[in-house]
């Protein structure tokens, strides 16, 4: 089989980039996923979408990726499941340092036209009814923010890729990157030969091992997460209209360590850590231990509450573990693979891929057809900035 570009990996950088590819070639693009698409880290992530970064790099992309997610269901009638309930970032009256950053960060946001507000304890009690919040405490309030549902999102963009004229193979494992005189040929997969151009391995958490094949070993390493998800309880909110009745808007909360977005298909809210430096590594990605800790259920009970108090004894509802794939800065690697002609890695987004999927999507294409890169910045996301010796750590790019 021949194409010019071959993509390994169906999670939403893989189909955001054969998205982007498909209409600017007549000639095949490929995707191939081993398993189903979204069987890695994107189909259990939360899909949160917002611009609240301190890397002005990082919040074009995410002002971008959040303009495209709202333009997709209305131009191509595909359902993303979008509900923008706002995304609220706060910090304590004791933690000055992270209360300057949100008023700095608020403040070059608005630079950059990202529609987002420096909110008091006041303003935030009005957004989100029933929350307990400290005078002094300070937030960044994203109106246009919220979540997509992350698998009806990949099936769409597939769906969509495919329309274009990409060729989308689950069930189709790449076994070997193929590479002749210094250049990428294409891949050896469970299904046979392909001859590519171009290979552009997406792979998440088993990315690493594939180049590591090659006697590359880039700066990546996996985690993993927990979630815990409660039971929503009854609320009276004023949310922008086409939201779901009963949720409240996503909450990134720095003083209580935690996170909470909604989930209306399960009437109720999933609850994670904002850090992952507790996190356990995972040396092989394949043995992902499906069963959370008891103590990071009773954590959750306990942490959301904290902010809203409706939340207690609210009934568990489930629990989740996935992968993170992290680099030492938390972002991403993205580019060429210095040394090999045609070879391309697109991994470590640390958490945070989903916000900046159409953006990395756009930017990848232009890098494989030679435009001008204009929807990410190169230099920021090289692979090759880290020199070793790195310190690793990160708190979702804040």
């Amino acid at each position: 089989m021949q194409a010019r570009v071959l993509i390994v990996g169906g999670g939403i950088m893989g189909v955001s980039i054969a998205l982007e590819c498909a209409p600017r070639t007549r000639e095949q693009v490929v995707l191939i996923e081993r398993k189903h698409l979204g069987a890695g880290s994107s189909g259990r992530s939360g899909a949160i979408l917002r611009q609240h970064y301190h890397d002005a790099e990082v919040a074009r992309m995410a002002r971008d990726s959040l303009r495209e997610y709202g333009r997709f269901e209305p131009e191509t009638g595909l359902p993303l499941g979008f509900q923008r309930t706002g995304v609220l970032t706060l910090a304590g009256p004791d933690q000055p340092d992270w209360c300057q950053r949100i008023r700095e960060n608020v403040a070059m946001l608005r630079g950059l036209d990202i529609d987002t507000e420096l909110v008091d304890a006041v303003r935030m009690r009005a957004l989100v009814p029933g929350v307990v919040v400290r005078d002094g405490s300070v937030g960044a309030w994203e109106p246009g923010g919220g979540f997509v549902d992350p698998n009806l999102t990949l099936g769409s963009f597939a769906r969509r890729a495919a329309a274009l004229g990409a060729e989308l193979r689950t069930g189709v494992e790449l076994r070997e990157i193929r590479v002749e005189n210094g250049r990428a040929v294409g891949g050896r997969t469970s299904a046979g030969d392909i001859q590519a151009e171009q290979v552009v391995v997406v792979a998440g958490p088993w990315t690493r091992a594939l180049f590591q094949k090659l006697g590359l070993d880039f700066p990546l390493k996996v985690v993993r997460p927990e979630n815990h998800y409660l039971g929503v309880p009854e609320m009276r909110l004023e949310l922008p209209a086409g939201s779901a009745r009963g949720m409240h808007p996503v909450l990134i909360d720095l003083e209580l360590g935690c996170y909470a977005r909604c989930e209306p298909a399960g009437a109720r809210t999933r609850v994670g850590r904002v850090d992952y430096d507790d996190d356990l590594e995972l040396a092989d990605p394949d043995l992902l231990e499906e069963e959370v800790s008891s103590e990071l259920v009773r954590w959750s009970r306990a942490v959301l509450p904290k902010r809203i108090p409706s939340y207690a004894g609210r009934p568990d509802a489930g629990s989740l573990a996935a992968w993170y794939t992290l680099t030492p800065d938390a972002q991403a690697l993205i580019g060429p693979v210095p040394g090999i002609d045609g070879l391309f890695i697109v991994s470590g987004f640390s958490g945070h891929g989903f916000k900046l999927a159409p953006s990395v999507g756009e930017g990848v294409a232009q890098m494989l057809f030679g435009e001008r890169v204009t929807a990410l910045d190169p230099e920021f996301f090289s692979p090759t900035r880290f020199k070793g010796g790195e310190s690793w750590g990160g708190r979702f790019g804040l």
